[in-house]
């Protein structure tokens, strides 16, 4: 059994990358390449909020609302579930990322160096099917705070990873 733990910053780690910053993966370096039955389980505390606005836009990593204080008028449906796309301020350093589709400050993984993404949100565990691609295992473990916008995001999660290998 491995426990990792790794800090995903809102900004520095956003699935988009502005002039502020994003783009750039937090990422868990295997010891060893994954084998299909392995068991990723994913945590982090209800607790912990960031925010994609710079005001009152507080998520917990499953990228659910949670407001501080007296009751805001946001329509959240606009923004959820959100798919980043490029514009004149931002590039796209992972274009499948236009494919898809989860909730603004949803915490999100990728396995295989931002082709394809899952959401992990503040409670998740993944059995490791293999690709059946031929192609390698993975090695590491990208995670990303997922946004149309980094430049206006706060705060950071600690997440917490346990890794079971199958019993060979």
């Amino acid at each position: 059994m491995g426990l990792y733990q790794v800090t995903v910053d809102s900004q520095a780690n956003s699935i988009v990358q502005q002039m502020g910053g994003g783009g750039v993966p937090a990422i868990i370096q295997f010891r060893e390449a994954l084998n299909p039955g392995d068991v990723l389980t994913f945590t982090c505390p209800l607790i912990q909020m960031w925010n994609s606005g710079g005001g009152p836009g507080n998520t917990n990593a499953d990228g659910v609302a949670v407001n501080m204080g007296p009751p805001i008028s946001i329509d959240w449906t606009t923004f959820n579930p959100a798919r980043p796309a490029p514009d004149s301020s931002s590039t796209l350093p992972f274009p499948n990322a236009a494919n898809y589709s989860f909730g603004i400050g949803c915490l999100v993984g990728s396995l295989d160096g931002g082709t394809s993404f899952f959401a992990i949100g503040t409670d998740f565990t993944l059995t490791n099917l293999g690709n059946g691609l031929g192609t390698s295992a993975p090695t590491a473990l990208w995670l990303f705070y997922w946004d149309i916008n980094a430049d206006d995001n706060r705060g950071s999660m600690t997440v917490y990873v346990s890794l079971t290998r199958r019993a060979s």
